[in-house]
This record gives C-alpha cells, sequence and structure tokens, in this order.
C-alpha cells in the first residue's frame, strides 16, 4: 500500500529518510488500519542529535488486536536499527479517555507533533490543570526516588554517575515543560532552554540541569570524578523542583 506521506521536510533533516521508510513499511503492513502518523519528540525539533536521539512515532489506528502487532514485528525491528523506538500504537477512544492520566505525555505530543500521515488527532487535545499537576508531582517524586537509589547503588564506583545524570535529566524534561504550562508559560522547545525557564519562572536554581544537559550533548563533559558530586546536586534540585509543585 502507498503511503500518502506528507511535511517530512519540517522533521530533522538526519530523520527524514528513516521515518519516510518506516511509514511506508507501517502501512505496507497495517495500512489499511492506519488513520494517523505522528513524529513526535527530539526529531521534529532543536534538541536531535544524530545516531544518539531517538525517533518517536505515534500511530493511530481504528483498533488493535494481537494480528497486527504481529503484522509489525519486521517493521519495529528495521527501526530500532534506524533509532526509531517502537510506536505508540493509539485509538481516538484510548486517547480520549486517557487525558487525566497521561497529561504530561499527551501535551509533549501536542506540543511537537508532526503529522506525516492522515487526519491530526492531537492539536486540538484539552487538559485538566490538576490532572497535570498531579502527575507532574508524582512524577518528580518518583524521579527522586529513582535517583537516590541509583546513588546509592552506584556507590564509591567510578563508573556509571554521569549515564544515570543523562536518563533522568532527559525523563525530566516533560515534567518541566508540564510545570511552565501550569505556571502561564509557553514551553521553550530547546531543553536548555525548559530548564533555564523553570529555575526562573519558579525561583530555583537550575544550573546543575543545564550543566547535565550540555554534557549530555557534548558541548561539556562531566568526569566520572565530578559525576557523583553533580548526582549529589541534581537530587536536590529534583526535590526543590517537586516542592514547588507541591504548592501549585
Amino acid at each position: 500500500m502507498a503511503a500518502d506521506l506528507k511535511n517530512l521536510d519540517k522533521l530533522n533533516l538526519h530523520a527524514r529518510k528513516a521515518v519516510g521508510e518506516y511509514c511506508t513499511k507501517v502501512m505496507d503492513a497495517i495500512g489499511e488500519e492506519v488513520r494517523s502518523i505522528a513524529v513526535y519528540g527530539s526529531a521534529t525539533g532543536p534538541d536531535f542529535i544524530p545516531k544518539r536521539s531517538n525517533i518517536n512515532l505515534a500511530v493511530v489506528v481504528k483498533m488493535i488486536n494481537q494480528h497486527m502487532l504481529q503484522a509489525l514485528f519486521d517493521t519495529v525491528k528495521w527501526g530500532l536499527k534506524q533509532m526509531i523506538v517502537p510506536p505508540l500504537l493509539l485509538t481516538e477512544h484510548y486517547i480520549r479517555s486517557s487525558l487525566d492520566v497521561f497529561p504530561i505525555e499527551f501535551a509533549e505530543i501536542k506540543d511537537t507533533a508532526v503529522i506525516v500521515y492522515g487526519d491530526d488527532f492531537f492539536s486540538q487535545l484539552e487538559f485538566d490543570r490538576q490532572d497535570m499537576r498531579l502527575e507532574c508531582e508524582s512524577q518528580l517524586k518518583g524521579a527522586l526516588l529513582r535517583t537516590r537509589q541509583a546513588y546509592l547503588e552506584i556507590g564509591h564506583a567510578r563508573k556509571g554517575a554521569e549515564r544515570v545524570l543523562h536518563a533522568s535529566v532527559t525523563s525530566l524534561i516533560p515534567i518541566m515543560r508540564a510545570m511552565l504550562r501550569l505556571g502561564g508559560v509557553e514551553p521553550p522547545r530547546a531543553k536548555i532552554e525548559v530548564a533555564r525557564a523553570v529555575g526562573e519562572h519558579f525561583k530555583v536554581d537550575s544550573s546543575v540541569f543545564i550543566e547535565i544537559l550540555k554534557d549530555r550533548a557534548g558541548d561539556e563533559k562531566i568526569g566520572d570524578k565530578e559525576a557523583h558530586e553533580v548526582l549529589g546536586r541534581y537530587i536536590d534540585r529534583v526535590e526543590a523542583l517537586m516542592r514547588k509543585v507541591e504548592g501549585i
């Protein structure tokens, strides 16, 4: 089934070819069920790092069953080699009925989505303020617990702290964007600018987040010895964000 794709020029240059081929494979496999394909996340913004950043897609279908999942096995296997993670398979009912449970995740898709096939199911989504505040609090408290556990697990080891920092701060960015939305601020796209805006709006020292993001992008290097000290400061700042969300 030929894929009538659009808007590929709005994706990062290094992601366009892989996304085009992937979407064609999806349509060949389950095309009659597909209502929309959206690319979201870093591939549609300024933070995409070729060969390092994952490419994220949301595929809206009429219905989901085991046969459909099996039909996508080969496509997903091919995509993983191109840094395309397994797609979010969604139905319109699932989206509408999940906005109260996953407001942060769907707000991220809404704000970053580029529709490359079919209809736009995301641009008109609206979110309840209290649902988003509650998920922010839940996510921050979970991040705090996990990061403390990781700190204890690493202990005196010279390796591992930097990896923990990179993974954790990446997962924190959508929460920061949600905090800005709650504060009436339009979130920037660039991750560093998000961290800076959160620091300014909520009066929190966000320098450690910026330091880690620069390190992850390769602009600055945090050595193994320094990473433990940075991780300690990072935990303190995550707790500070948690206190701010509790007060919203």
